[in-house]
């Protein structure tokens, strides 16, 4: 009988903001990762390293004070100033040797359409206000993480941060242990789910 292969990744929500972020590359693939940097967490401090940053890249990281560009070739030096690296660039030696340097370092590294250099991959993410999905493939198919992205952006209704924002009020109101506090929470979020489910 086949094994089934599952997503062992652990899921994490990292507070980008608080963090260094040294991007390498400034071309197509750079200019996504770095839109997807400033759609999550747009006070990020980023640090870019390329040797030709196209003009798209350098009209959207202008707009933004937290972004240092700087126009010169990958050193492992630029290593040293940083918490998680990503490498957006199209040379697999290079981005193996930025890989090999990272973990000597002891970064996290993400290499774009590298699954097997990564440390951690960027998933396509589902924001409604405060709540936000993080969808990953384990890094088979990006393409249909954006798609199930595409229905969860369309199935979600934009009320839910309405609905976010009432919970936690009545979550601060809320007397007794902790355990308490998650039974009368089930109680009362219990009517989403039977909703959903006669409709």
């Amino acid at each position: 009988m086949k094994e089934i292969e599952t997503n062992n990744l652990f899921p994490i929500f990292l507070k980008l903001e608080n963090l260094r972020v040294l991007l390498i590359g400034a071309g197509k693939v750079g200019l996504e990762k770095l839109q997807a940097i400033i759609n999550n967490a747009p006070k990020s401090k980023v640090k870019v390293v390329a040797k030709e940053i196209s003009e798209a890249f350098g009209k959207l990281a202008n707009q933004f004070s937290t972004i240092e560009i700087i126009t010169a070739a990958y050193n492992t030096s630029y290593l040293d100033d940083c918490d998680i690296v990503i490498s957006a660039v199209n040379n697999l030696t290079l981005s193996e040797q930025i890989r090999n340097d990272a973990k000597q370092k002891g970064k996290l590294i993400n290499a774009a359409d590298k699954p097997e250099l990564c440390d951690f991959y960027l998933g396509s993410i589902v924001t409604k206000g405060n709540l936000k999905l993080a969808i990953s493939t384990n890094g088979k198919s990006p393409t249909i993480a954006k798609r199930l992205k595409e229905i969860f952006n369309e199935l979600l209704p934009e009320e839910l941060d309405e609905v976010l924002n009432n919970i936690q009020q009545i979550r601060e109101k809320l007397k007794g242990d902790f355990q308490n506090k998650v039974q009368q929470l089930n109680e009362i979020t219990k009517v989403l789910v039977e909703e959903k489910k006669e409709s």
